[in-house]
């Protein structure tokens, strides 16, 4: 079966087809960025959920330094919003109306190793199809960022955990209280997947399944891997 991995703007892929892919393959190559936040309603005066009717540049597309990336047109004058850094939009929230650029922060070149296994079969500009044993799809509620890894089952959060069990691996758990959150990071879990809203403030990546049997399913499978797309709001789990 083939898992399909999104390749960020901006990154370059250091796999090659028929490579065969683990934890230890370095994944990405891409410049150290910085984050620019422009909260384009507050500037336009305009409802946050409006915003895309106010957008000239959307995500993905390159910024250059003094251009116009929204702009609002009235009978006197326009108002006008303009970017003062050059990059590309990596994220548009129409919640509370912020814009997101990306921009070079220096020269410094990070790696990013695979979240994910398998072998190679194709890859493009975004995109990079793995070859996988068997995998299963689930759609998200909630996901904070690209991630991945081997998986950790607890099923029962009564049970002590420790870090010989959930070093370097992905929890799934059905809920998840603040006090076990520290201790599972303390361990060094590398994320979280949840059914329940997890609690807030964790510096690891989460990912909440949609709907409760969905997540039976999850548990009822048992695969050893999971893979977290964020740009389509999705989770697979796979071996």
């Amino acid at each position: 079966m083939i898992l399909t991995i999104s390749i960020p703007i901006g990154g370059k892929c250091l796999l090659k087809p028929e490579q065969n892919v683990d934890f230890d393959s370095d994944f990405l190559e891409n410049e150290a960025t910085s984050e620019i936040t422009i909260n384009v309603s507050k500037k336009l005066g305009i409802a946050s959920d409006k915003i895309f009717h106010y957008l000239k540049k959307f995500v993905g597309d390159p910024v250059k330094k003094g251009e116009v990336i929204a702009e609002k047109t009235g009978l006197i004058s326009n108002l006008t919003v303009e970017s003062n850094f050059q990059g590309f939009i990596k994220e548009i929230n129409h919640y509370d109306g912020n814009i997101i650029i990306s921009t070079p922060a220096g020269e410094q070149i990070n790696k990013i190793k695979a979240f994910f296994k398998g072998e190679v079969v194709e890859l493009n500009n975004n995109q990079l199809k793995i070859k996988v044993g068997h995998l299963q799809e689930f759609n998200l509620k909630l996901v904070t960022d690209n991630f991945g890894g081997q998986t950790f089952y607890l099923k029962d959060p009564t049970k002590p955990i420790f870090a010989l069990q959930t070093s370097n691996k992905i929890l799934v758990i059905e809920s998840i209280s603040a006090y076990l959150k520290t201790k599972a990071e303390a361990l060094g879990v590398k994320g979280f997947v949840t059914l329940k809203t997890p609690p807030q403030e964790s510096n690891l990546p989460i990912a909440q399944i949609k709907n409760s049997e969905d997540f039976k399913k999850v548990l009822h499978l048992n695969f050893p891997y999971c893979l977290v797309d964020k740009q389509y709001i999705k989770i697979y789990f796979y071996r």
